[in-house]
């Protein structure tokens, strides 16, 4: 590993090194990958940035092998279904055992072979039991299922863990009443072999295997942090990942740490949302879309499956708003599907709605306010005002 072998010190400790951020990783992949890594075949990393190349991450067979060894002979459980947006590469190692793989894509097909494989039995008679899906699949499929009148609790799913971008408590409520199943809000990332699931015990994420070394650091300071919110670095581990070690890789996405849990006796992480979307640590992407998303008259960016026409009566796109430092205020500018100048008793109802939701969500907002050093401004705009792409899925 080349890159690595000009940057590190003799005897440096992790904490010595250096961030590694995915601009840096994009730009220097060849010479991140060890001595005789074959051709690639793993997952692709683009983000949510528009670049002139992607990170490609290889996954190898000795890496699996490595996480089997160490996980030992798997218990029988019940058969997962994982739903994997091709978008992010074909991997091409063999699933787990009780494991069956779909590939998503945004077409008619993708949804009729999920709705197949859930409502008939396996050749040896079981039926899925769980579903691991990405969220900006699982929103969708389930509206598209409901606009056809099918009731998803009759494929008998009895949970429903996600991965990508966190639910919001709207969208997590509506899934969950429609499949008649718990969802579990996973948070990972395609660049690391690792996810971490919720935990009922204290509602904060934890690392599920293959290990991997986290951190949350100040954006700021670039210090790590023993609670607050702040910027996740990891570490992967050898051996469960060979090809291309990430040491101290900078996500760009914002954590909150949680207490310390009764079950685990670890800290959790919460995802807040993306850095570069959100407003420092005042205002995180997620909150913002977690108020707007409870809000049916909120404007959205039209998802891929509506311009396609495979779901046409639910709002499954992205909210519409801009996220501001106007001098000492925070501006927050919301789209809404009606002129505010038409009906301004809704539109004043709607804006002081949302303020309170951010002013919840975030103490450093609230001791903004406080200490009279800047306050929160709700802009409500109408129809087609925003036009700058905000794509989460």
């Amino acid at each position: 590993m080349p890159f690595y072998a000009k940057r590190i010190r003799k005897n440096a400790k992790l904490i010595d090194l250096p961030f590694l951020t995915k601009d840096l990783a994009i730009a220097n992949q060849r010479s991140l990958l060890a001595k005789g890594t074959k051709a690639f075949a793993g997952v692709i990393s683009s983000g949510t940035q528009p670049r002139a190349d992607v990170l490609r991450v290889p996954r190898t067979e000795a890496e699996r092998l490595a996480l089997e060894d160490w996980l030992g002979e798997e218990p029988e459980e019940s058969l997962v279904l994982e739903v994997r947006a091709v978008h992010h590469g074909v991997d091409h190692l063999a699933p787990r055992r009780n494991w069956l793989r779909v590939p998503w894509s945004y077409s008619r097909n993708a949804f009729r072979l999920v709705e197949s494989v859930l409502s008939k039995p396996q050749p040896d008679g079981r039926r899925v039991q769980r579903l691991l899906i990405n969220a900006g699949a699982l929103m969708p499929l389930t509206a598209h299922l409901l606009e056809r009148g099918i009731d998803p609790r009759r494929f008998g799913v009895r949970g429903i863990s996600t991965t990508g971008f966190r639910l919001s408590p709207h969208w997590r409520a509506r899934v969950q009443e429609a499949w008649g199943a718990p969802v579990f809000d996973n948070f990972s990332l395609s660049e690391l072999p690792s996810a971490a699931l919720e935990c009922r015990a204290c509602g904060f994420n934890h690392w599920l295997p293959p290990p991997v070394w986290p951190e949350v650091i100040d954006p700021v300071t670039h210090r790590p942090l023993k609670r607050g919110v702040g910027v996740l670095v990891v570490t992967t581990l050898w051996p469960f990942v060979q090809a291309m070690p990430l040491l101290r890789y900078w996500t760009g996405d914002l954590v909150e740490l949680g207490p310390r849990c009764p079950e685990t006796k670890e800290q959790g992480i919460r995802f807040r949302g993306r850095e570069r979307q959100s407003l420092g640590l005042l205002v995180a992407a997620q909150d913002v879309v977690d108020a707007l998303e409870a809000e049916p008259l909120v404007a959205r960016h039209p998802h891929p499956v509506e311009q396609l026409g495979l779901v046409r009566s639910v709002d499954c796109g992205a909210v519409k708003y801009e996220l501001s430092r106007v001098k000492r205020d925070v501006l927050v500018r919301v789209e809404l599907k009606f002129d505010p100048k038409a009906y301004p008793g809704d539109a004043d109802a709607l804006g002081w709605r949302i303020a309170g939701a951010l002013l919840k969500a975030s103490p450093a907002l609230r001791r903004l306010e406080r200490a009279r050093k800047g306050e929160l401004v709700i802009d409500v705009v109408g129809p087609g005002t925003l036009t700058t792409p905000w794509t989460k899925w």
